[in-house]
């Protein structure tokens, strides 16, 4: 087996086992399904801000204008986030490469009482069915590190768009994904660019750390100019770069990110030895909305 294809299925098999779990465990901390299905969202404020700049809705009903909008929600996971939209009115099609999260996302559409279509694929090679098809192709917290090529990654975005659609991503900043740990101290032993990979075998999820969960998965490096010069070469036009220093959730269940009083997480850098000192937080994500000509 190649290099490439060994990453892949380590990989996969990560992603088959977290789809069973996430959401079923009672340590999960992440998937409130319970939420979804009552009528709530798990989107951040972020999410919902980019989904009303990209659709024109208003800062007080964010998924307002998502009825009647093409979605696909690419590497959806078990399509939380794809299942909300649909019941906003989306006509929502969620991709992912591990069929048991697609299931996953059946089951819960099933409960919350939408419709919603399933795409199993690699999403570096979107099958031609999903050309020119969506008004928005939506992107969240933990996908482009599981890509090896993001220029080609950028362009299967831009194929799936009609002219005029968007991408609406808030991904991990690459500063948070360089830092491995904290014991006491930030560890920085991760790549930032240039598909820079790191092999990583353990136990548990992000979402259940003490999960009984065992794998070997491949993250790969990408920085914020590959982010924006894929999409550049890719036919899109940038609307919006911003980035994060807080989160209302830990989005790798560890101790890098550090909650503070008001209850939000941030990774806090500095040695903050005096009052006027302290340590100032990081990026921690990033807000990416860009258009298709």
């Amino acid at each position: 087996m190649s290099k490439e294809r060994e990453q892949f299925a380590g990989n996969l098999d990560y992603w088959e086992q977290a789809a069973a779990s996430h959401g079923t465990t009672a340590g999960d901390t992440y998937y409130d399904l319970d939420r979804v299905i009552a009528g709530g969202t798990l989107m951040t404020e972020y999410e919902e801000a980019a989904l009303a700049l990209a659709t024109g809705a208003p800062a007080d009903a964010p998924l307002s204008k998502l009825a009647g909008l093409d979605v696909l929600h690419l590497q959806s996971h078990i399509g939380v986030d794809g299942v909300v939209m649909a019941r906003a009115g989306a006509r929502v099609t969620c991709a992912d490469f591990s069929p048991t999260a697609l299931g996953r996302a059946l089951d819960l559409a099933a409960k919350v009482g939408v419709e919603i279509d399933v795409v199993e694929c690699d999403a570096r090679a979107l099958p031609e069915s999903l050309y020119g098809r969506f008004d928005v192709v939506y992107v969240t917290i933990g996908a482009l590190c599981w890509i090896d090529d993001h220029a080609l990654w950028m362009q299967q975005v831009s194929l799936a768009l009609r002219p005029g659609g968007r991408l609406v991503m808030l991904e991990m900043h690459p500063l948070f994904n360089m830092l491995e740990s904290r014991v006491p101290d930030l560890i920085v032993d991760l790549p930032y660019s240039g598909g820079g990979f790191v092999t990583m075998t353990g136990e548990g999820t992000y979402s259940d750390p003490a999960s009984t969960i065992n794998s070997t998965t491949t993250c790969y490096a990408y920085s914020i100019g590959e982010v924006v010069t894929g999409a550049v070469r890719a036919g899109l036009v940038v609307d919006r770069l911003e980035e994060h220093t807080s989160l209302a959730f830990n989005p790798r269940g560890d101790a890098t990110a550090q909650v503070g009083d008001d209850g939000r997480y941030r990774i806090l850098l500095g040695r903050g030895t005096r009052p006027e000192d302290a340590p100032q937080p990081l990026p921690m994500v990033f807000t990416f909305v860009a258009t298709k000509q």
